[in-house]
């Protein structure tokens, strides 16, 4: 468990990220997860995140619940589900170095990659969506934050600003309802990690609500940059922090 210090900063980057998340639809993840990996090491980051997250997911579902696109919905989880599985067993056996790499290394290529997919090129129709939950499914079992790399594919098919965070947060719900299932299979996600995650969750919900009402007002370039800068520094100080 936390410290005073280590609960101080874990309460402020859950509100801070499920603001950031309520206007986006991405960057709890990004901003949590590093925070969680400095105060209670980097094995407890993905079960603690799953728990915290799962609430967080919930709180933006709720206030966005009118725009869910089922169609997209159901389609991404028929290759999500059972790929995040395969991936949180994948994650189980991984040592701690192996996950700084990953997670630190996809977190700095997340840039990139998402500046190259949101070429006008790129074009999504429903069909495809099966493949990218089989990919996204088992890249965020184990580098657990994928939304800025998948934002793209949701906007090139049309969802926009209520329907896209709506959208987005159903799928990512099952995900981590799927990993929290494996997680407790392999006696990862303890009694601890859940109360940690029960708590940060809730304080999500009402950074959620904050983030809806700031939805409409907040520029999307500006947005967009302080995330961008929020994976390179996070991504940098896993590779070249060990702690």
């Amino acid at each position: 468990m936390p410290d005073v210090l280590g609960w101080s900063i874990l309460v402020a980057g859950a509100l801070i990220g499920s603001v950031v998340a309520g206007v986006a639809g991405f960057g709890a993840g990004v901003i949590l997860l590093p925070l969680i990996a400095l105060t209670l090491g980097i094995r407890a980051a993905a079960p603690v995140l799953t728990v915290a997250m799962l609430l967080g997911n919930l709180s933006r579902i709720w206030w966005n619940r009118a725009e869910i696109d089922r169609s997209v919905t159901w389609r991404f989880l028929v290759g999500a589900v059972p790929a995040t599985a395969v991936g949180a067993i994948l994650y189980a056996g991984a040592t701690s170095e192996h996950l700084r790499l990953i997670i630190g290394g996809f977190l700095v290529g997340a840039v990139p990659l998402r500046r190259l997919l949101q070429s006008r090129y790129l074009s999504v129709r429903l069909v495809h969506f099966p493949v990218i939950g089989v990919v996204f499914g088992l890249l965020s079992a184990i580098v657990m934050s994928t939304g800025p790399v998948l934002a793209p594919f949701y906007l090139s098919y049309g969802l926009r600003r209520s329907a896209y965070i709506a959208t987005e947060s159903v799928c990512a719900l099952a995900l981590h309802v799927t990993r929290g299932a494996v997680f407790t299979r392999y006696a990862l996600l303890g009694a601890d990690a859940v109360k940690v995650g029960l708590v940060l969750g809730a304080v999500m919900f009402g950074g959620a609500w904050i983030g809806r009402r700031l939805l409409d007002r907040m520029s999307d370039r500006v947005f967009l940059a302080v995330i961008e800068a929020l994976l390179v520094v996070m991504g940098l100080q896993f590779l070249l922090l060990p702690r």
